[in-house]
Order: C-alpha cells, then structure tokens, then sequence
C-alpha cells in the first residue's frame, strides 16, 4: 500500500529553506538592534561627559574671576574686558602669587592664558604666558557676546555695561555661550551662563 504525500514524515527542503530564512532574518534584526543600542548608549555617555567637562570649566573659571585681586606687583585686579577676552589677576595656585589669567575666544574654542610673575622685582612676561584650549566646539552668536559686564547697581534686571567700559566699576562678570556636547554632533547645542561676582570689587 502506498503511503499518501500527507502522511510523509519530515520537512520538505522549501521548508527548511523558509525556517533558515526566518532565523537568519532574527538574527540579523537582533544584532541591528544591538548595535543602534550600543550606539544610543555611547552618545549619551559622550554626551554626559562632555557636559561634565564644560561644568567643571564653568566652576574653575568661576573660583578664578571671583577670587581677582591686585597683581603681584600692585596693579588693579581688572587689566582688560572685552566682549571675546577677559585679563585679570587671581591666585589660582593658592602659592601667594596672583597669575595674569587670560580668557580668550578662538574660532570655536575657549583658551585661557596663565603668566606667572617672574624676576626681582616681579613682571608678568607676556611672551611666557602658557595658553591652553579649555573648552571646545562653542557656538558664538555674532548676536549674543560671550563677556559681559555690569557695575555695582546691577539688581538682577539692568542692561550690561556699555562700551567704552569703565573696568573700574566692573563687579560682575557674565559669559554666556551654547555648546555642542556630543564629539559627533548634537542636534541642538546646550545653552550655559553664568554670572561671576568678583568679591574683592564688593562695596558693600
């Protein structure tokens, strides 16, 4: 007695064929995923440190402007303002000393340049001033100026300074930039200000 098609037992080879089909098709989609995962998960964690290496800018420079006082050979705190640069003297070491900082734009680039007073008596050589890139890839607004600066009426809701500045009624020192905090490119920069009171210019 023969034995009907329908009774066979097995997988015909179309069916195989479909089965390994699907299965190469599970694999592939499962290892896509994994890599847009590993992916989303390598943004977010350049993303974060970059934004932690920005705020760890934005503190430094903070304690620096805000601890400016005369220079180590008796000069104002305030040397020079402007709205891409910024020069003052601080003890950013704590040695006793007060460095010529230098706050300056590059093309998308934060530089600060220390010069330490040298020689007897004391004088801050500029051509020994060490300059290094403190924050990168800034979006500058020809609209919106990076420094800012106000004097001692400022309450919270007065217009900055105008120029010619005055850098003796300076008190208060606001930078204000946006960032992309991705190195690959963020869809839209981060946006940071931070306004500086220098406590040894306080007249009250």
């Amino acid at each position: 007695m023969k034995q009907s098609p329908h009774n066979r037992s097995g997988f015909s080879l179309v069916e195989i064929l479909i089965a390994s089909l699907i299965a190469v098709s599970f694999i592939f989609l499962l290892l896509a995923f994994q890599g847009n995962l590993s992916s989303l998960q390598s943004f977010t964690s350049q993303k974060l440190q970059s934004a932690q290496d920005i705020t760890q800018t934005i503190q430094l420079m903070t304690t620096a402007i805000r601890s400016a006082g005369p220079s180590s050979i008796g000069g104002y705190p305030i040397e020079s303002a402007s709205t891409s640069s910024f020069v003052f003297y601080s003890d950013i070491y704590k040695n006793g000393l007060f460095q010529r900082i230098r706050y300056f734009l590059g093309t998308s680039t934060l530089q600060e340049g220390i010069t330490e007073p040298t020689g007897d008596p004391f004088a801050y050589v500029t051509s020994t001033e060490v300059v290094t890139t403190q924050m990168n890839d800034l979006i500058l607004a020809t609209s919106t100026p990076f420094f800012t600066y106000y004097d001692a009426n400022y309450t919270g809701t007065q217009s900055p300074m105008s120029y010619p500045l005055n850098i003796s009624q300076i008190r208060i020192v606001q930078f204000t930039f946006s960032a992309n905090v991705n190195s690959s490119g963020s869809p839209s920069p981060d946006y940071f200000s931070q306004m500086v009171d220098i406590r040894n210019l306080r007249s009250n």
